[in-house]
Parts: structure tokens; C-alpha cells; sequence
């Protein structure tokens, strides 16, 4: 089988091949054992395949620990550009645990796993800055949120800005193979060629403007890393939909607010009707459901309208306690009604589409 064919049967077309190569030379040193399960399902190795290869590396003799063995045969102290230099270094790379030895050391690998940390964490914080640069560059071509249109082309996007991001210390020649990839895939997958131009600008703008301040390689603080890190990556973004729902759940709560206010223009009109009448608190009590039930029909009647006509055809033919006033009541459902239809044209435009 072809490491493309292995990769096919292992259902990552793309990240397989090289996953497929690294296993196969030993190049992962830490591999899951989902990733190695998952090999040898797609090149239909059993445990009878493994068997022989399990019991003879098994049976190997243990070997000492590196640094033990090192100890033993130290390499010779050799001065800087003496004539026995390369001599050593040879000898040194041929012994993989002196080599391993003489670059690493504990502290070395803590440093390294601490900057890879970093550097990781600062990614993120591009994404996140890169995330304000997309909502704003989306709204500026007035794509609409919560569509599909907007969903895909933020998402492409973003995977043009990874691929500015992963190549920013490459060849110019390796950025554009990469780009050209992804105008291959997305035509593919028959996105729009405008939308697709708007978010490779807006990914271009914001990497020119990241490498223009020298962001690209900024890294945070250990303890700032290690706190980004430590949360889901699906949490360590604000996503482009994520500020659409923001801005919408403030625009929709400013809308109702505006609405209640207005809501209470006709039942006051009602109650105002209702308490030019001098009663008792229990007569005024009634009125002040019926002025209720009088806001409520010109809430949900629109003017000359058949509803309307049969919500107020229903209120003649209430039948109403004898201490109120049946002209009372008449006054009260035409201030609620006309008080409603004046404020009609002075409601506040809705909000834009729900999010789905």
C-alpha cells in the first residue's frame, strides 16, 4: 500500500500521509494509541501480524540508563577548532544517547516545553485579534449574521489566516503553493469567488497589520500561557458568531426596552380615562382591568382591520358589572386605541435576523 492509500483507509486524506510516513520511520516518539490503532486497521495488521515483532522486541536486553553509559565513555575534552573537533563530533553523532546527551538536558527540555507553551498561547492571542478584524471586515460588506454565507466565509478566513500565520517564517514560494490550495478547495466547495476575495483580504489586512507591529512572534507571560492553555480551545476565542450574538442580544434588548415604554402609553391612556371618574377602590379596581384589556386590544389589532372590528364588537358585548359606567368604558377603549395608532409610525426599526 501507498502511505496516500494508508491514509485514505484511515479517513484523513491529508494529515495522513504525513502521519503514515512519521509512524513508519519512528518519527513520533510519543504516539496515541488511537493514531497507531488506527494504522493498523487501515493496513489490516492483526494480532497474529504483531506477534513475532512484540516477542522480539520484548526479549531484548534492557539496556543501562543513558546517562550511566555516557558516564562510562565520556567523550574527550577537545579545544575549540582543534584538528580532533570534527573527528568527535562524528563519533558523537554516531552514538544517538551521547548525542542526546551532549544537546539536551533537563533544564533544556523544561525550557523548550515552556516556550512551546508560549509560543502556542500567542497564537491564540493573534486569533483572538484576528477575530475582531474578520467581525468588522464582514460588516463593513454588509454580509448578513447568522447566515450561511457569513458562516463560511468567516471560516475560510480563518484558515487563510493560519496558513499566513504558519508560513510567515517560510519561503515566499511555500505561502503561495499553500494559498493556491486552499483558492483549489474552496472553489471546490463552491464558495462564492466574491466572498471567498473578502476574506482573503481581511486575512491579509490583518496579518500585514500583525507584522507590522511585530506581533507574529510575541509570546506571553509562563503564567498567562499556561492559563490559556489550560482552557478547551473552543473557549479561548470569541468567535465571530459569538460578537454577532452580543450585538444582537444588546440590540434586541434596547429594541424592548423601547417597546415596553411604549406598551405603556396606551394603558395609561386608559387609566387616565378610568380615574377622571370618582369611585370607590373597588369600582376603580375593575376599571383598571378593563383598561387593561383595552391596551391589550390596540396592542394586537392593527387599525381597520377585521380583527380589530371583532375585538371591539366583543367588548360591546361584554357583559360588564352594573357599577361601571358603560360610556366610561367606550372613552377608555378609544383613548387606548387611539393613542396606539398615533405611536405606530414612531416604533424603532426591529432588529436584524434572529440567530438560528
Amino acid at each position: 500500500m501507498t502511505q496516500q492509500a494508508v491514509a485514505d483507509a484511515m479517513g484523513k486524506s491529508r494529515a495522513g500521509v504525513r502521519l503514515a510516513r512519521r509512524l513508519e520511520r519512528g518519527g513520533i516518539v510519543t504516539a496515541s494509541l488511537l493514531a497507531v490503532v488506527e494504522y493498523l486497521r487501515a493496513v489490516r495488521a492483526g494480532f497474529r501480524d504483531l506477534k513475532e515483532v512484540l516477542d522480539r522486541y520484548t526479549s531484548l536486553r534492557i539496556p543501562a540508563p543513558v546517562r550511566k553509559r555516557a558516564e562510562a565513555a565520556p567523550l574527550p575534552r577537545v579545544l575549540a577548532g582543534g584538528p580532533n573537533l570534527e573527528c568527535v563530533q562524528r563519533r558523537a553523532a554516531a552514538v544517538p544517547e551521547k548525542r542526546e546527551l551532549c544537546s539536551r538536558t533537563p533544564n533544556r527540555d523544561e525550557e523548550l516545553a515552556v516556550l512551546r507553551i508560549r509560543r502556542r498561547a500567542g497564537y491564540w492571542a493573534l486569533r483572538r485579534l484576528f477575530e475582531f478584524y474578520l467581525h468588522g471586515g464582514l460588516n463593513s460588506v454588509s454580509v448578513l449574521p447568522y447566515t450561511r454565507f457569513r458562516r463560511i466565509t468567516a471560516a475560510y478566513a480563518r484558515r487563510v489566516f493560519n496558513a499566513l500565520y504558519r508560513t510567515h517564517r517560510a519561503k515566499e514560494a511555500r505561502r503561495i503553493e499553500r494559498l493556491a490550495r486552499l483558492r483549489a478547495s474552496a472553489a471546490k466547495r463552491a464558495l462564492d469567488s466574491a466572498l471567498a476575495e473578502c476574506a482573503e483580504a481581511i486575512a491579509e489586512l490583518a496579518y500585514s497589520e500583525m507584522r507590522e507591529h511585530d506581533e507574529l512572534d510575541w509570546m506571553p507571560p509562563e503564567a498567562e500561557a499556561r492559563a490559556v492553555m489550560a482552557v478547551k480551545p473552543k473557549h479561548r476565542v470569541v468567535t465571530d458568531f459569538q460578537m454577532c450574538l452580543a450585538e444582537w442580544a444588546d440590540v434586541s434588548s434596547r429594541y424592548n426596552a423601547v417597546l415596553m415604554a411604549v406598551y405603556e402609553r396606551p394603558h395609561k391612556a386608559a387609566l387616565d380615562v378610568a380615574e377622571s371618574a370618582r369611585c370607590d377602590a373597588r369600582t376603580l379596581v375593575r376599571y383598571r382591568g378593563a383598561a387593561l384589556r383595552a391596551a391589550n386590544i390596540a396592542r394586537t389589532t392593527a387599525p381597520d382591520t377585521s380583527r380589530r372590528k371583532k375585538s371591539i364588537d366583543d367588548w360591546h358585548a361584554t357583559d360588564w358589572p352594573e357599577e361601571l359606567d358603560r360610556r366610561l368604558l367606550e372613552r377608555m377603549l378609544a383613548a387606548a386605541l387611539a393613542t396606539w395608532d398615533a405611536l405606530l409610525p414612531t416604533f424603532p426599526p426591529a432588529p436584524g435576523p434572529r440567530p438560528v
